[in-house]
């Protein structure tokens, strides 16, 4: 190891020290031609110094192949005259040369024997390069002058060379320092998949290598990626640490994992999107497949009045107890796109134009936060107060949970909740996160919710908004580390049929002819396109095509002057239950349940729409419309009603290499961002 490590050295130094490169790129090739001789090729010369000789023994001895001590030389040579790179892939060529090659050669003198070893030192190797280049970025650009970050990249971000200077003093340097801390993550989980359990104990040098640059990386993101010229590193105690804890990790029986694979996820919606980047992190190669335009799904967006307005498809409020959302936001590192609220806090107008608001009180613990947020709520009487906390307890303590087939009217009904409770609170709730009524929503479903928000933590009914149109939510994030790692995100991709064998299906075909294979594939798109995909007689199908749809109106309007200055308030005893100041003189107004007004003409909608306003805003009844646009979504969301849940499928299928994905199926939550990206995650851990 220390002839073959001040063989790598030499070449590094080639490289890097003074010198015009003509006669950098002339000394490598006089080892490139020692190289040959050991294995007498064409062009082989015979050693020129004693390193030269020294590394001839050990190439014998070891049985070291000619190629990987070639690739070393090419990927020293890469840092001849370039200074930069154009994409990923071209950045990855260099990796593989100056580490995975390196890694190659090391597990032939680890005494490596399982030929997944190779696979193994190629993938930690690019990890090990990936966060050694994510460290050094500063120093590089002062030290050296190079950049060893993909342009495409850099500019999809909007930084520029110059920026590596000193980053801080650009905010999009994060984002970008984030998607590089993604790739070596994506490259240290897939050489966790690669290790041959015969190689454990020679590979124990790379597991402590891998141990102290994996313990780098996560300080890298422990400081929110602000680098400097400072390199980061580990001191003297934490290295023994890790040094023990791998060695331990060696002697211990390993854990069973699967192999790196090839994913095909259908649908980019957010539970696409989950399932993608879940995949992707892993150490799996993923192609995500888009029919549209852009991805996003139902909480996408579309640009508007000549292109100059990006609209939402629907406005989604999130809340604070959206777990596997938020993993999603963090995996891609876009947690600074959303507007999170610190606890509960609510306005709600009412109708003639007074204003009440349900407010929780962060300074006390949970359920005394909501107790008294429901003091200071001007829509219900003590006695439907007390109602609430006493159906929020129950919950609490697991009581009176709904029965299968309850609806959340009767459910209600048990716990005795009063008539202005339900008007105030009840059915608003029920309307906006199941887009259901009372009278038919199932009551499971509106417990779950309720468990997780009104009566979870502090934090957990705090609602979330985005700070940037959905369809920038995961832009241009989750394309770029999908590529980043290997895998694509492909737009206007419609997936026309699935192409089953047996028991698992062997390929994806493609809207203009061709094809797709992959290890696995994960089906994430709404439930009528599932049943299209699956064979018409699979169960699977079957109760798929006997899902209802349930739609939801969403009404944009532009005015000529301010509705209201709230970032959003609800709307009670209204067919109207939410507005989004989106900007300055737009509206988004949300309409579950829409009822009759779906069959409206548009400009009938847009013209109610402001007169409903005018009853809760009088004061703004003179403002004008200048604008509006109505998005009408007849199958917005599945059906939540009891009867519904006994066809939600769960992730696995009958084909053992196929997954379902979609708010649609078996969350346990009703449609909403939250169940699609809970169940995208659960797609993966079910299939990988």
């Amino acid at each position: 190891m220390e002839v073959f490590y001040t063989f790598c050295r030499v070449a590094d130094d080639i490289v890097d020290e003074p010198g015009s490169d003509e006669a950098k790129r002339a000394a490598l090739d006089v080892w490139r031609a020692v190289i040959r001789g050991y294995f007498d090729q064409p062009g082989g010369t015979p050693p020129h110094d004693a390193l030269a000789r020294e590394l001839a023994g050990v190439v014998r001895e070891y049985a070291v192949p000619m190629q990987p001590l070639l690739d070393l030389l090419d990927g020293c040579a890469m840092d001849i005259g370039i200074r930069d790179y154009a994409t990923a892939a071209d950045l990855r060529r260099y990796c593989y040369g100056v580490a995975s090659a390196v890694g190659l050669v090391s597990i032939r003198l680890f005494g490596c024997v399982a030929p997944l070893s190779e696979e193994f030192a190629v993938a930690l190797g690019y990890a090990l390069q990936f966060t050694n280049i994510l460290r050094d970025v500063v120093e590089d650009y002062h030290e050296l002058g190079r950049v060893y970050l993909p342009r495409d990249e850099m500019s999809a971000f909007g930084v520029t060379t110059q920026d590596l200077a000193a980053p801080e003093k650009n905010p999009q340097c994060v984002r970008l320092f984030r998607l590089q801390y993604f790739r070596a993550r994506h490259y240290f989980n897939k050489a966790r998949r690669l290790v041959a359990p015969e190689d454990r104990v020679a590979l124990k040098a790379a597991f402590v290598m891998g141990a102290f640059y994996e313990a780098i990386l996560e300080k890298i993101k422990a400081r929110g990626f602000r680098l400097t010229r400072e390199r980061i590193r580990l001191s003297k105690w934490e290295k023994i640490r890790l040094l023990r804890r791998a060695l331990k990790d060696v002697r211990r029986a390993p854990v069973a994992v699967s192999m790196p694979k090839t994913v095909v996820v259908i649908g980019g919606g957010v539970a696409g999107a989950a399932a993608a980047a879940e995949a992707a992190r892993a150490g799996h190669e993923v192609t995500l497949l888009e029919a549209h335009a852009t991805p996003g799904g139902r909480a996408g967006s579309f640009l508007c009045g000549g292109g100059k307005v990006e609209i939402d498809h629907g406005h989604h409020a999130m809340f604070g107890c959206y777990h596997a959302f938020l993993r999603l936001a963090d995996t891609l590192g876009v947690r600074d796109k959303l507007d999170e609220a610190a606890c509960l806090d609510v306005p709600y107008r009412l109708p003639g134009g007074g204003v009440s608001r349900l407010r929780a009180v962060r300074a006390l613990p949970a359920p005394l936060h909501l107790a008294a947020g429901l003091a200071g709520f001007s829509g219900l009487s003590w006695r439907d107060r007390w109602a609430i906390l006493r159906l929020g307890l129950a919950l609490r303590l697991g009581a009176g949970l709904p029965a299968s087939g309850e609806t959340a009217a009767a459910w209600l009904a048990r716990h005795r909740q009063t008539p202005g409770a339900i008007r105030a609170l009840w059915e608003p709730f029920c309307v906006a996160a199941l887009n259901e009524p009372l009278s038919s929503g199932d009551a499971i479903l509106l417990a779950a919710t309720l468990r997780r928000t009104l009566f979870g933590g502090i934090g957990d009914s705090a609602i979330i908004t985005s700070r940037v149109p959905l369809a920038r939510l995961f832009a241009p994030e989750l394309a770029l580390a999908l590529r980043g790692t290997g895998g694509d995100l492909r737009t206007g991709a419609a997936v026309s049929e699935l192409v089953f064998s047996g028991d698992k299906v062997t390929a994806a075909l493609l809207a203009d002819g061709s094809a797709i294979e992959a290890d696995v594939f994960i089906l994430a798109v709404p439930w009528a396109a599932a049943a299209r995909l699956l064979p018409e007689l699979a169960p699977v199908a079957v109760a798929a095509k006997q899902i209802q749809g349930r739609p939801i109106l969403n009404v944009h309007l532009f005015t000529k002057g301010e509705l209201t200055a709230e970032r959003f308030s609800g709307l009670l005893d209204s067919p109207v239950q939410w507005i989004f100041r989106e900007a300055p003189g737009h509206y988004a107004l949300t309409l579950s349940c829409p009822g009759d007004w779906m069959a409206l003409p548009v400009s009938e909608i847009a013209t109610r729409a402001r007169a409903e306003l005018a009853k809760f805003f009088p004061e703004t009844a003179h403002v004008p419309v200048e604008d509006s646009v109505v998005c009408k979504y007849p199958n917005a969301t599945f059906a939540a009603t009891p009867q519904a849940a006994s066809l939600r499928p769960g992730a696995a299928t009958a084909w053992r290499n196929l997954f379902l994905a979609g708010d649609w199926t078996d969350t346990g939550l009703p449609a909403t961002l939250e169940g699609a990206a809970q169940s995208g995650q659960t797609a993966v851990q079910a299939g990988l």
